[in-house]
């Protein structure tokens, strides 16, 4: 029997702002140099990508980068799961999934719902709607943010189109967001 092949998804979207004081040019491209030098971050969101790009140094294939929103992102179309992205990420937000599981809640944000959106402006506030219009009953709100039960997922992207914040995606770009 064949394995199936994971890919790996970065479950943070970005939009939380820069901590002021810090010198950003001058930060290290290691992840895990920044969070020695920053424990709780560099944003207003501490729960998100540090940017430094420790998974991009990793993968050997370049199926990463870091986006304009100082965020990793992954090329789905050269990315072969290896796992290498998960193990350099020191705030665990990248995870080997079936490529079939297109949606995706990208936030990892533990705080409730006021913190939550002061501190990034697409971080999941918990609202439950996702909950409400999800058919299959496969996303559920977990510790103040969204997860999904890939046995569960139909992948209708009713979560994604409702979400008020725009944190459940769609890899494939089908459907689009409420807000």
């Amino acid at each position: 029997m064949k394995r199936k092949k994971n890919i790996a998804v970065v479950h943070c979207s970005g939009g939380s702002k820069r901590n002021e004081g810090i010198d950003f040019a001058a930060l290290p491209k290691d992840c895990n140099q920044i969070l020695e030098q920053y424990p709780d971050g560099i944003h207003s969101c501490s729960y998100g990508c540090l940017g430094g790009g420790s998974c991009v140094a990793a993968c050997k294939l370049h199926a990463l980068s870091i986006n304009e929103k100082g965020v990793a992102e992954v090329d789905r179309d050269k990315c072969v799961g290896c796992g290498l992205c998960v193990k350099a990420c020191p705030k665990h937000l990248i995870r080997l999934e079936a490529p079939e599981g297109t949606i995706q809640p990208l936030c990892s944000n533990e705080q409730k719902a006021a913190d939550a959106g002061k501190a990034c402006t697409s971080s999941c506030i918990g609202c439950k709607i996702c909950e409400k219009y999800c058919p299959s009953d496969a996303i559920h709100v977990i510790d103040f943010h969204a997860v999904i039960d890939r046995e569960k997922c139909v992948a209708c992207g009713m979560c994604a189109t409702k979400c008020p914040r725009g944190v459940i995606h769609d890899a494939d770009g089908i459907y689009t967001t409420a807000f």
